[in-house]
């Protein structure tokens, strides 16, 4: 046991009761990250594969309304690996949208061209389909009055890491909905 000259009666080591209350504290931090939802949940799984996406992608965005436009993206990762910095061009219309995993959930924040700021939350994540929806009163837009981006969709297209289907929509103000896709392929 330890003694101390100041100390009177029986007195015994502690680490033994240390090392007990160790594991059981690491025990119970495990027990609730998983009951939480920050252990391998859809957000963090859809967010670490996204990640696939860095480098330089091409293609063509064929919109409802029969127009074109030329798509190229650029996914960089950012902020010690916690955000995903996605810089799109649609024909010179250059945006930013930075996807990241806050708390539990994966969000989206869109700079655009149509002069606002979307945030968007996952939806859905199945079979490498990544599903965003845009939550207006988040982000400071009302329906049947802006125009902004509703919602994104990506088809990570496991069985080709080359290509991937982009995919989003923009509700107008009269409230009819435009949406535009199109299969890039990785530049570099």
């Amino acid at each position: 046991g330890i003694r101390d000259d100041l100390v009177t009666g029986v007195q015994t080591c502690a680490l033994p009761i240390f090392l007990a209350m160790k594991t059981l504290i690491k025990s119970l931090v495990t027990v609730c990250l998983l009951f939480s939802g920050v252990a391998k949940s859809d957000d963090l799984i859809s967010f670490e594969s996204m990640k696939q996406l860095v480098g330089e992608w091409s293609g063509t965005l064929n919109r409802t309304t029969g127009e074109k436009a030329e798509l190229s993206l650029s996914y960089s990762l950012r902020s010690n690996g916690s955000a995903l910095l996605e810089e799109s061009n649609e024909d010179g219309v250059e945006m930013l949208t930075i996807f990241n995993v806050e708390q539990t959930s994966m969000k989206a924040t869109h700079y655009c061209g149509l002069m606002n700021k979307p945030v968007a939350q996952l939806t859905k994540a199945s079979d490498g389909v990544i599903e965003m929806k845009v939550d207006p009163s988040l982000s400071g837009l009302k329906s049947g009055t802006d125009q902004f981006v509703t919602g994104w969709k990506l088809d990570l297209m496991p069985e080709d890491p080359n290509k991937f289907l982009y995919s989003y929509t923009v509700e107008n103000p009269d409230g009819s909905i435009d949406e535009s896709t199109a299969i890039v392929s990785r530049v570099n």
